[in-house]
């Protein structure tokens, strides 16, 4: 059968659900999808990225380091852990040494099966694993009431109370300690940031109820803004009518009950114009198709951070609905709708940055004004770290800066972008700045020897060395992850270089991801090459690179969707394709067998090329969301293809925000997989990937 006949045979196939990163006229958490021809639902955004689910029982055995011994006590230990058997367990992993004993006390621990001497005794040799968010917010409950004020003091000098019972014993603490302002200031914080249960707020206003009745209207904010019900409830029994009325209109907005409008005419005329009901009112437009309505909303009500409320919880259908503007070609309102977000730098940076951008390319794009564009692309850049997010900001501060007439800067600007070749952006500011691919990339420098890092003597690392040994790849990840972040900047390659021994391109690149955030490119970790067999019907590097996208290259992969192995396959596809191939199909094989899985993936990928050509934006969007939404966006927003289409603007206005992600990351893979595959460089090559015919 010819390739196109493959595709129509599949037309009516789902290979696995429509894009889980949701289209941008979608309310998140998105709708199921339309059920096109799809060969993937992964995402990963730049902050962090959706996990795949993994099945237990499909670990992938990999080669380890010499050295490493084996993790049979460990994993009875783990499995007597999983029953609840703590005794067994500690007896277990005692055999195998301090660090395995270690590994059963955390778990222990983060399930809150403690004592207070328990937590404090772990946290003082080990308060540098991960996880000890969750552990310390377990051990909050075991904090007794009367325990020595010292041991309480230190308990908390790392981390501030996440639980009621936990301010509470910081306040006693903090008061036998003579210091009883900082007690009440305490519980102030509490009663205005956390949730809890009826029984902590009972405790808590009564040994401290003239304290905190002042921010009572401010627990009842939090608690709508929350959306916790019987929380809410409660708050209101302590607030004054007006107050009051103000959450009967909230709850009824959120319920979507009916009579909204007489619950809103009921609010006191001062309350009226209150941030979170403005939210909740944005929000049941959207719910009921009114998205005008809804931006007409955000619009009116972004004078001030104050009549926002919480700005930040507004970014995302901001962003949403910017963008949706901005496809239609109300480039003015989406523009105001994107740059007044009355976001502070200190909030949540990555909504702030996103909006800063959106709002510098509205500009430039569609408004034709290069200085506020520039202002706005220099305001993102000023708070991100990431090569994918450095390399964004500088190629459009070039391109603004080339709009200005200042074609210095804007080389300089692109410079700046060319040191980040691992990014999308990185390598377009490459090309415009006429910088060739780094050598580096090739893969093919002397590595640093991980052996002689300073991070193998730390606990940490001891830990995730047994968690691999014992089959446990995503605590591996998790710890090793966890390492990077207070590993030397100098050591990180050679962490890279660890992860890469373990023999797993999967625990490799997870781990990589984390060392690129601190600040290094481990290059053979964070693109590892994957034997995917011989006779592929596409080139090696867009198999690696979709592969490396798809899975992380985890053999075992399974997605929410059922979507398995390396490139992701849905079970009714592989059949279909194997049957095409001539191939017998083999369901457990698409989660243990990678080159199986990159066969079938591959083929699909050359029926994508058969209609779309070598255009790998228009294949990797075909291969994400299915070949007939590329088809409409060539429709809509013109054919990448032709010379008059811009093909970054094309990728841009994907309306898909998973695809536009994926298109840039498969498709900024592909040059560092030919360097990877062949130890050459040349020209980058990013913009004929997207233009080619």
């Amino acid at each position: 059968m010819r390739r196109k006949g493959l595709i129509a045979a599949l037309a009516g196939l789902t290979l696995v659900a429509a894009p889980a990163a949701a289209q941008e006229n979608m309310r998140p958490p998105p709708r199921p999808g339309t059920g096109e021809v799809v060969a993937s639902t992964s995402a990963e955004p730049e902050t962090p990225a959706t996990e795949l689910a993994v099945e237990a029982s499909a670990r992938v055995p990999a080669p380890r380091p010499e050295d490493l011994l084996q993790g049979h006590e460990l994993r009875l230990a783990l499995a007597a852990a999983a029953r609840g058997d703590w005794d067994i367990a500690a007896a277990l992993a005692e055999q195998r040494g301090p660090a395995a004993a270690d590994i059963v006390e955390w778990q222990r621990l983060r399930r809150g099966r403690g004592e207070f001497a328990d937590y404090l005794a772990f946290l003082s040799e080990n308060g540098n694993w991960p996880g000890l968010a969750l552990l310390r917010r377990r051990g909050e409950s075991s904090i007794p009431e009367g325990a020595a004020p010292a041991d309480v003091l230190a308990y908390f000098a790392a981390q501030p109370p996440q639980t009621g019972h936990g301010a509470l014993r910081l306040a006693e603490a903090l008061a036998a300690s003579g210091r009883t302002d900082d007690a009440e200031t305490t519980v102030l914080r509490a009663w205005r940031e956390l949730e809890m249960g009826a029984t902590e707020e009972a405790a808590i206003l009564d040994a401290y109820g003239d304290t905190v009745a002042p921010a009572h209207a401010a627990r009842l904010d939090l608690l709508l803004w929350r959306g916790d019900r019987s929380g809410v409830l409660r708050a209101m029994a302590r607030v004054d009518a007006g107050r009051k009325a103000l959450a009967e209109a909230r709850i009824a907005l959120q319920r979507e009950e009916a009579g909204v409008d007489a619950a809103i005419e009921a609010v006191p005329e001062a309350l009226r114009d209150h941030g979170g009901l403005a939210y909740d009112r944005m929000i049941w437009r959207i719910e009921k198709r009114r998205r005008d309505e809804a931006a007409d909303l955000i619009i009116s009500q972004s004078t001030s951070a104050e009549r926002l409320g919480r700005p930040q919880e507004w970014a995302e259908w901001r962003r949403v609905l910017a963008r949706q503007e901005m496809r239609a070609g109300n480039g003015q309102r989406a523009y105001d709708l994107a740059a007044n977000h009355h976001i502070e730098k200190t909030d949540d940076f990555y909504p702030y940055a996103d909006l800063e951008w959106l709002a510098g390319y509205l500009a430039l794009t569609y408004l034709d004004d290069p200085e506020t564009a520039l202002a706005h692309f220099r305001r993102h850049t000023a708070v991100v770290d990431t090569p994918i997010s450095l390399s964004r900001g500088h190629y459009w501060e070039g391109r603004a800066l080339a709009a200005m007439g200042d074609a210095e800067a804007a080389m300089a600007a692109w410079q700046r972008g060319a040191v980040h070749q691992t990014a999308f952006y990185g390598q377009l500011s490459a090309e415009k700045a006429g910088v060739p691919l780094d050598p580096a990339l090739t893969g093919r420098a002397e590595p640093p020897d991980w052996r002689e890092a300073g991070f193998v003597d730390s606990s940490v690392f001891a830990a995730a060395v047994l968690w691999f040994d014992a089959g446990e790849r995503w605590e591996t990840v998790r710890f090793l992850s966890h390492l990077a972040e207070s590993t030397p900047v100098e050591e990180l390659e050679a962490l890279g270089e660890f992860a890469l021994s373990l023999g797993d391109p999967f625990v490799a690149v997870r781990v990589s991801k984390q060392i690129v955030r601190e600040g290094a490119v481990p290059i053979r970790a964070y693109f590892p090459l994957q034997d995917l067999g011989v006779d592929l019907p596409v080139e090696e590097a867009l198999a690696l690179a979709v592969a490396r996208r798809e899975s992380e290259f985890n053999v075992a992969a399974v997605s929410p969707a059922g979507a398995r192995g390396l490139m992701q396959l849905m079970p009714g596809t592989a059949r279909l394709v194997s049957g095409q191939l001539g191939l017998a199909y083999r369901l457990g094989a698409l989660t243990t067998d990678a080159v199986y899985n990159a066969t079938l993936g591959s083929a699909y990928l050359a029926d994508l090329i058969e209609e779309f050509g070598p255009n790998y934006a228009l294949v990797s969007a075909g291969y994400n969301a299915g070949p007939g939404r590329p088809r409409r966006w060539v429709e809509l927003y013109g054919d990448p293809r032709d010379p008059g289409t811009d093909p970054v603007d094309w990728v841009e206005h994907i309306p898909f925000r998973e695809t536009r992600n994926y298109v840039m990351r498969v498709t900024e893979s592909v040059p560092v997989y030919r360097a990877r595959l062949t130890g050459e460089v040349g020209a980058v090559g990013l913009t004929e990937l997207l233009t080619a015919r």
